[in-house]
C-alpha cells in the first residue's frame, strides 16, 4: 500500500466534523486532526504553530523554509468535514474497496491534505528544497460553514506580521486535478416580512405576513434573476438566485405575524454584492433584509507564473490534452476566494471529484490520489 493511501486512512479515522448543524456524531471540531497534522509537519522539520480560531477549532500552520526566502506560497486544504448523518458506510473507517478509499473527507478534502503532506515529505527526503521559496501548509478550520479559518487567517494579518505577503495560494479541493482559477461567489441573505396576527376567523383584523412574502418571492424568483440575465460568463454560465428555506406562521388558526425566506445567490466574479443588495432593498422597501454570508468570486488570470508551472507539470501527465482543458471554472466557492480578496493570487486544486463530496458513501479513487501526490511533488520541484 502506498504512503499516501495509508496517510489518508489515518486522516479519515480522525473525526473532524464541522459542529454547525447536525453533525451526526458526538465528537466535533478540528483540534485532533490539527494536532496530528502539526506533529507530522514538525517531523519534516517544519516550523509549526496553531491559531485558535474557536474552542477546539484551530488552524494549523507549518513553514518549510528555503535558504534565502524571497517568495512564499500557501497550501490550504481545510480540516473540517460535513455531517456523517445518513452515511451508508463507516464514515471513519478508511476502508479500501475496488481501488477506492472510503470515508467522510476522503474526497473533500482529506485526499488533498494527504497528497500535499506526502509530497512535502518526499521533498524533504530528497534534500532538494527550493532555494528562495518558502512553502506554507495552512490546515484551515471551518471551511464548510462559511470559510471561518481562512477568514481568521487573513484578518489576523498573520503573514504581514512576518514581513511579507504570499505570492500564490492553493486551496486543496477535489477538482479532478484540474485548475479552478475562476469560480462563483456566494451571497446568502434572509428576507423577512412582518404582518399583524389575529384570529384566523377574522383575517380582516390582521395582516398576513405570508401573503406579503408572496410579492417578495415573485421578485426574488423572477424579476431579480431577469435583471441579471444579460450577464453570462464563458466558464461559469449565469448567476443564480435560489430560495432555499421558508418559515412563517405559528398555528393554523392564527394569521401569521412574520414570514422569512433564505436565498442562496451564486454570483459571477464581476458582480458587486453590495449592488445586488441595494437593488433588492429598493424593490422590496417593506421587507427586512439580512446578509448572513458574503463571499466573493474568484478570478485569477491563467498567465500567473505559478499556474503556468503547474500547467507544465500537468502536461507531463496528460501530454495529449491542450492546456485549456486543465483550466476550469466552478459553480461552488472555496477558501481561495478569500486568499484572492486579501491580495494573494489563488486557485483551487486537488485530487478527487466534487461529485463525491458530501455523499453518503464518500470515496476517492486511489489512482487519482496517488497521481495528486506525484503532481504536487513535481510542482514543488519547479519552485526556485
Amino acid at each position: 500500500m502506498s504512503e499516501v493511501v495509508e496517510l489518508l486512512q489515518e486522516l479519515i479515522r480522525i473525526p473532524s466534523l464541522n459542529p454547525q448543524g447536525d453533525a451526526g456524531f458526538a465528537q466535533t471540531g478540528e483540534d485532533k486532526l490539527a494536532r496530528f497534522t502539526g506533529d507530522y509537519l514538525e517531523k519534516l522539520g517544519m516550523e509549526v504553530e496553531f491559531q485558535n480560531v474557536e474552542e477546539n477549532r484551530p488552524n494549523v500552520i507549518g513553514r518549510l523554509r528555503s535558504k534565502k526566502p524571497k517568495h512564499h506560497i500557501i497550501l490550504g486544504p481545510h480540516l473540517d468535514t460535513v455531517s456523517v448523518r445518513g452515511m451508508t458506510i463507516d464514515p471513519f473507517g478508511g476502508a479500501i474497496k475496488d481501488g477506492r478509499v472510503y470515508g467522510r473527507g476522503a474526497c473533500d478534502t482529506k485526499g488533498s491534505m494527504a497528497a500535499i503532506m506526502v509530497a512535502l515529505n518526499e521533498l524533504v527526503r530528497s534534500k532538494k528544497l527550493p532555494s528562495s521559496t518558502d512553502i506554507w501548509f495552512t490546515g484551515l478550520m471551518g471551511e464548510e460553514s462559511g470559510n471561518d479559518g481562512i477568514a481568521f487567517l487573513m484578518s489576523s494579518d498573520f503573514f504581514a506580521k512576518k514581513g511579507f505577503k504570499p505570492d500564490f495560494g492553493i486551496a486543496g479541493e477535489p477538482t479532478d486535478l484540474r485548475i479552478v482559477h475562476r469560480h462563483k461567489g456566494s451571497l446568502w441573505f434572509k428576507v423577512k416580512t412582518r404582518g399583524r396576527s389575529c384570529h384566523a376567523s377574522r383575517p380582516d383584523l390582521g395582516e398576513n405576513a405570508i401573503l406579503k412574502m408572496q410579492k417578495a418571492i415573485d421578485y426574488l424568483a423572477g424579476g431579480l434573476p431577469k435583471s441579471y440575465d444579460h450577464l453570462k460568463d464563458p466558464l461559469l454560465g449565469k448567476c443564480t438566485f435560489s430560495i432555499t428555506t421558508i418559515r412563517g406562521g405559528s398555528k393554523i388558526n392564527i394569521i401569521p405575524e412574520t414570514c422569512r425566506v433564505e436565498i442562496d445567490h451564486r454570483s459571477l466574479p464581476q458582480m458587486d454584492h453590495a449592488e445586488v443588495i441595494a437593488r433588492i432593498r429598493q424593490a422590496l422597501p417593506d421587507c427586512e433584509l439580512e446578509v448572513t454570508s458574503d463571499r466573493p468570486g474568484l478570478d485569477t488570470p491563467s498567465n500567473n507564473p505559478f499556474i503556468q508551472k503547474l500547467l507544465g507539470v500537468l502536461a507531463n501527465h496528460k501530454p495529449r490534452l491542450p492546456q485549456k482543458d486543465f483550466l476550469i471554472g466552478a459553480p461552488w466557492f472555496a477558501d481561495c476566494s478569500l486568499m484572492a480578496k486579501g491580495g494573494i493570487p489563488a486557485i483551487a486544486f486537488g485530487p478527487g471529484s466534487i461529485e463525491q463530496a458530501h455523499t453518503k458513501d464518500e470515496y476517492i479513487c486511489i489512482d487519482e490520489l496517488e497521481k495528486g501526490a506525484a503532481i504536487f511533488g513535481e510542482f514543488f520541484k519547479t519552485l526556485d
